[in-house]
């Protein structure tokens, strides 16, 4: 395959593209490192856990960092996808969103549970709880709608 020879107009546009995937490599390898060294604190969270009199709290936080290294590597799955090219797709970030809301949810039942309250008014918990179901909901809805039609799942625009 022929390369085509460089035209001036078109090097600003490389140039660009090229810091662009830079960005997008450096980005990717920090999520990815971020993940691994979450799951080497998960893994002492493990521990804690597991010799823990009061498991419950150690188990959240344990559960807590799960959650966290699953968005942080669909992320970066998102990321390596625009790397490769492909076409960008929406789902990952609902996924990341979807796992994020579950995460706080967690977070306020484990509070509940552990401490008898989590320090906000009376019902505010259950109010969030309210909430972040409905937002469940729609992430979930919005997943579906998505793999229901694949050609709706793509941006309109992927790196060549």
């Amino acid at each position: 395959m022929q390369k085509k020879p460089i035209v001036l107009d078109d090097l600003p546009a490389r140039v660009l593209e090229r810091a662009e995937r830079l960005i997008f490599f450096a980005i990717g390898a920090m999520l990815f490192l971020g993940a691994v060294a979450l799951v080497l604190k998960s893994t002492l969270l493990l521990g804690a856990m597991l010799t823990s009199p009061d498991a419950l709290a150690s188990g959240g936080k344990f559960l807590d960092f799960v959650l966290l290294i699953l968005m942080l590597v669909e992320l970066a799955y998102t990321v390596t996808l625009s790397l490769r090219g492909q076409v960008l797709k929406a789902e990952p970030f609902l996924i990341v969103g979807l796992i994020a809301v579950i995460r706080r949810i967690l977070v306020i039942t484990v509070g509940d549970v552990s401490n008898g309250t989590t320090g906000v008014q009376p019902g505010q918990s259950a109010t969030d709880l309210a909430i972040l179901t409905g937002v469940v909901f729609a992430f979930v809805l919005s997943i579906f709608l998505l793999r229901m039609r694949p050609e709706a799942n793509a941006v309109a625009w992927h790196h060549e």
